[in-house]
């Protein structure tokens, strides 16, 4: 059984193109949208399609929501996905959780490629930053419980990599094409947008240091 979990905050504009091709997938048996604290019209969005969908009263952090959503989870295999991906079809999602249903990893972990020059490079250098991932809920499960996943915030992946590395789980890059996602200047602006990236790198050098 597959389950797949977006954590979203304020992606009322965005979230709709990610569903909607889920909608698609015939293999994804439940998708849930933990809705983060989110002032727009996420909610309204989200609840037009068939998902669960947890709603928390504040904004909790990326790191908390996953754990929420991990929490609620039925399947055996969680895809972790973000609510803003551009680009997005059936055929990387396929790729994405291919490997973890083969057994020839533990955790796939999705590289965007050929998308844009700005988010390629970014997870060429690091793609511990991504948020495309696969694994089996037993894994996420072990991770939640031994990690301090309340406080992570955008550090969840950093501190899921460095998980990985520690237990000796087969990781696997995936390549997917013609695929990104918003930046976070597209989103609030170029100033807000920009501190919210400091604050992202912030939360990251936390886990990472």
């Amino acid at each position: 059984m597959i389950s797949v979990i977006i954590p979203a905050y304020n992606e009322g504009k965005n979230i709709k193109d990610v569903l909607k091709v889920l909608e698609k997938i015939n293999i994804i048996d439940e998708t849930i949208v933990v809705n983060d604290g989110s002032t727009d019209d996420t909610e309204k969005v989200v609840s037009l399609f068939n998902v669960k969908l947890i709603n928390l009263k504040t904004n909790l952090g990326k790191g908390a929501a996953l754990k929420r959503g991990i929490q609620a989870a039925n399947g055996d295999i969680l895809v972790l996905l973000d609510a803003d991906l551009i680009g997005f079809t059936p055929e990387h999602f396929n790729k994405l959780v291919k490997p973890v249903l083969d057994n020839k990893c533990d955790m796939a972990v999705g590289i965007f490629s050929s998308g844009r020059k700005r988010t390629d490079l970014a997870q060429k250098i690091a793609p511990f930053l991504s948020g495309q991932r696969t694994l089996k809920k037993d894994v996420l499960i072990d991770f939640i419980n031994n990690s301090d996943v309340d406080i992570l915030k955008y550090g969840i992946e950093v501190a899921l990599t460095k998980y990985a590395k520690k237990k000796h789980l087969r990781v696997q890059h995936v390549q997917l094409e013609n695929m990104t996602h918003v930046m976070k200047e597209e989103k609030l602006g170029f100033i807000k947008g920009f501190k919210a990236r400091l604050m992202m790198y912030k939360d990251i050098l936390k886990v990472w240091m």
